[in-house]
């Protein structure tokens, strides 16, 4: 647990009702720049105890699965991403060899730091900031690692976790959709997914992780021109949840220290200006939450998590609560991480 100065204070200002914030857009640790309440971002509100009643909840079986996803799947990314390289070198004249990796945690399963967004701040001196008021030239400053990964690596991103299956709710209600376009996912559809799984009940600390299917889309219905023609558009779009003030709202009162999921940037993109409902209010207004949860909360996004397993388990064992262990590399300055990621039950 966190022992420098200020914790308690941060986790008091998490405590604080989304709608008696000051600005849900700007909630930093009220913490010294550069310390390590601050690199925690929302972390900052898992406890030991947490931690401890998690593992006595959860962990019963000993069954467990990785959430990280082959390095070598995504061959082709957007956004002229290049793909991972691994090379086996020699040594003691072929007595030993050694892996050299070259890869960009954005290709594969991977957390979002929060040196990975900004958001407009325009009450700032700069027009884009970072997390805690960071500038972008602080974050291509090499002798600053101010809000850099090293701090979620100290004690890793774990706790009670548990899985919406919105792949498997999908396919109940025969809804059919790519997670290479932009489908959206409402709040509405992910309380439906929750009531359907045993009633899923949420507690403060959780890590939310949302499956939309696209591990099993990519490796078993796309060939090389599908793969081809993602990786070269100009115009990308990738399924994900809405991006809503409702969705913000929930996320924060429930308490959820991390989201995450399957898809290949958590929530729909690109962010639309509204999304339809029905009734007397048939839209409602679209945001981006990448600004808001990163830049504004310090709260961890992970995407790209290879799900298909761990939806196997929560299927076969009734429950869909389970323990998460996650070590992100200790870099410091690290603006994003594999997420060396395991669920126990």
């Amino acid at each position: 647990m966190a022992t420098n100065r200020g914790v308690e204070e941060a986790r008091a200002l998490h405590a604080v009702a989304f709608d008696s914030l000051p600005d849900y857009r700007q909630v930093w640790n009220k913490a010294e720049a550069g310390s390590h309440t601050e690199g925690l971002g929302r972390l900052v509100i898992i406890t030991d105890d947490m931690i401890a009643a998690a593992a006595r909840q959860c962990i019963r079986l000993g069954r467990r699965t990785t959430l990280a996803w082959d390095m070598n799947q995504l061959d082709v990314a957007n956004f002229n991403r290049q793909p991972a390289q691994h090379h086996i070198v020699g040594l003691l004249g072929g007595l030993a060899f050694d892996d050299v990796y070259v890869f960009n945690p954005q290709q594969s399963s991977q957390w979002d730091g929060l040196r990975h967004f900004s958001a407009p701040f325009p009450v700032q001196s700069e027009s884009r900031l970072y997390y805690g008021g960071v500038p972008a030239k602080e974050i291509m400053d090499r002798s600053s690692d101010r809000i850099g990964i090293q701090h979620w690596a100290q004690e890793g991103i774990c706790g009670r976790a548990v899985l919406l299956d919105y792949a498997r709710y999908a396919k109940r209600h025969e809804i059919n959709y790519s997670c290479f376009s932009d489908h959206s996912i409402s709040l509405d559809t992910l309380l439906d997914v929750a009531k359907e799984q045993n009633d899923l009940q949420f507690l403060r600390g959780d890590i939310l992780l949302v499956r939309i299917g696209l591990v099993n889309e990519w490796e078993k219905e796309m060939g090389t021109t599908e793969r081809m023609a993602y990786a070269t558009t100009e115009s990308p779009q990738h399924a994900g949840v809405e991006g809503t003030m409702e969705m913000l709202r929930w996320f924060w009162d429930t308490g959820f220290a991390a989201v995450g999921g399957d898809s290949l940037s958590f929530e729909i993109y690109p962010p639309q200006k509204e999304y339809r409902r029905g009734g007397t209010s048939p839209t409602v207004p679209g945001l981006f939450m990448h600004e808001v949860l990163l830049a504004g909360w310090g709260m961890p996004i992970g995407e790209l998590f290879d799900l298909e397993k761990l939806s196997e388990i929560c299927a076969e064992e009734g429950r869909w609560h389970f323990f998460l262990s996650s070590a992100p590399l200790n870099m410091p300055g690290g603006v994003s991480s594999p997420p060396n990621c395991i669920a126990f039950f």
